[in-house]
């Protein structure tokens, strides 16, 4: 009796570590890092991760990442004025390739022809009458493809100038050149190092690019020459090209940043989603909400459907690419700090849980509320607390590739997790308080909702029911339906954070 007694014991076992297995919480993991950030004591390397609420947000990229000796690895970063200037992604391009391999320079666009600021690592000039546009206009005098810009010239002899700062690779000999290609198209010569290619601009093809084999660039100059070869070619549209190698390995970061973008930026680029695919990416970097909020501190109700329209557009096009969501930094503008920065961080996260994706979380990593301040004050920030120096966006390039690392090797060490996140309720309390003028939020709140210490109310009113399915949080959920952990476990009579698969949560409206 005894013994039947004991087995029936050691199955109850059984079942409640399975009930609790259920409910995973987060694997505790130290991100290491070799990038030097003790004088810069507000930020947080201790988040220094890519966060996900489900492994598949990068499982194709962990597997590829260990084939690059035989397999190219195709970064785009999509982004704003942090972009354009290519410090930020050219420090990742960087990083990438100290590890993998470098295959090219990736994409290139005359900012001269659109009279603004080109990448630090080449400069640009045209000849001859060029029209351009970028992405962030609303109305739009010519079609958008890949690049963000787009520019146009009806005269035959002008020319495009592209002068590089360093000299270029001797393998980076492959150029493709996106441009409208139709029979009315003037055609180009390409130069370099003395040599001359022609080119032919037809419909020849169904692809929205040319490709052109280049000698060495011993001269650190190429340039496309525009020429008319016949009475009924009139113009030229261009839409940016991008420079590689043409064996099939090592890693390639293209940077499409255009000043003063949003998200719905994107959805103006009408030729983006038939170019995408041509680029092959594997990953892409989807990085605005800088001027989604600036100017008037508050998120747009629209903002979340646009973002996960353009995720649902981007993974049509390329069914299997990795797409890495980040936050944004503190901000301030016209001298005030906003505070649309963890509400936003917030949104990321809901948007990374629904479509599984994964987050860089650079709000958080980077300080929080006000700390845009300590960044200006130690140079690595403008002067005018939006933008950060070529320093900043360095450090910011080093700790991004290092949470692409980090998060990587999470994943090999525990292959049997789904999610990593971090928990940052106290974070969050830390800053509500400052923003309280110090005092904690409870004491902050209008006494109608603490009237006579009372205890909160219970919610009243419709609801719906959550069933929990495995790997899920309180913290998964509570941002699935954008509620607090605290709102969950008062509505439904928990005292803890512990919750199983199967269990009913109600979620009150």
């Amino acid at each position: 009796m005894l013994g039947r007694i004991s087995f029936f014991a050691f199955l109850l076992l059984i079942v409640a570590q399975q009930a609790c297995q259920a409910q995973p919480e987060a694997v505790k993991f130290t991100p290491t890092t070799k990038v030097d950030v003790s004088d810069y004591p507000w930020m947080h390397p201790e988040l220094n991760m890519l966060q996900f609420y489900d492994r598949s947000a990068l499982e194709l990229l962990r597997q590829k990442w260990k084939r690059t000796d035989k397999e190219k690895l195709t970064v785009i970063h999509f982004g704003d004025s942090h972009c354009q200037n290519d410090a930020l992604p050219g420090q990742i391009r960087k990083r990438m390739q100290e590890v993998h391999g470098a295959t090219g320079r990736g994409l290139m666009f005359p900012t001269s022809t659109a009279k603004t600021y080109s990448s630090i690592e080449y400069s640009t000039k045209h000849t001859g009458s060029w029209i351009a546009e970028r992405s962030f206009r609303m109305r739009l005098k010519l079609p958008l493809g890949i690049r963000g810009m787009s520019c146009r010239t009806e005269q035959a002899n002008s020319s495009l100038i592209f002068d590089f700062k360093k000299p270029v690779p001797k393998n980076y000999r492959h150029l493709k050149i996106f441009c409208k290609r139709d029979i009315r198209s003037f055609d180009i010569v390409v130069e370099t190092s003395g040599k001359r290619i022609p080119v032919v601009v037809d419909a020849s093809s169904r692809k929205p690019y040319i490709e052109v084999e280049l000698p060495e660039i011993t001269d650190q100059k190429l340039t496309l020459h525009i020429v008319r070869h016949n009475k009924y070619e009139s113009e030229f549209e261009f839409y940016g090209m991008s420079l590689e190698d043409e064996a099939d390995k090592g890693a390639v970061v293209h940077n499409a940043g255009v000043g003063a973008a949003k998200y719905n930026s994107l959805l103006n680029q009408i030729l983006l989603w038939e170019q995408l695919p041509h680029l092959q990416p594997d990953v892409a970097i989807i990085d605005f909400g800088t001027n989604d909020y600036l100017y008037y501190d508050k998120l747009e109700p629209e903002l979340e459907s646009e973002i996960k329209t353009i995720i649902d557009k981007m993974r049509k096009a390329v069914p299997d690419i990795c797409i890495i969501l980040t936050s944004t930094q503190d901000l301030f503008w016209k001298k005030k700090n906003c505070m649309s920065g963890e509400p936003f961080s917030d949104m990321m996260h809901k948007i990374a849980y629904d479509k599984k994706c994964a987050l860089f979380d650079w709000y958080w990593i980077s300080g929080g509320q006000r700390k845009m301040l300590d960044w200006t004050k130690s140079r690595l920030a403008q002067p005018d607390m939006v933008h950060l120096t070529v320093k900043g966006y360095r450090l910011k390039g080093d700790l991004f590739f290092e949470a692409l690392q980090n998060s990587l090797a999470w994943l090999d060490e525990n292959p049997k997790e789904n999610e990593f996140f971090f928990r940052i309720d106290k974070l969050k309390e830390e800053q509500a308080v400052l923003r309280n003028g110090g005092k904690p939020k409870s004491e902050a709140m209008s006494q109608s909702s603490t009237k006579n210490n009372q205890k909160p109310a219970a919610a009243k009113g419709n609801y719906r029911t959550h069933i929990v399915r495995s790997g899920e949080s309180l913290y998964s959920i509570s941002l699935k339906y954008n509620v607090s952990i605290q709102e969950l476990k008062r509505w439904n009579n928990k005292s803890k954070n512990t919750i199983y698969k199967g269990d009913r949560l109600k979620i009150y409206k």
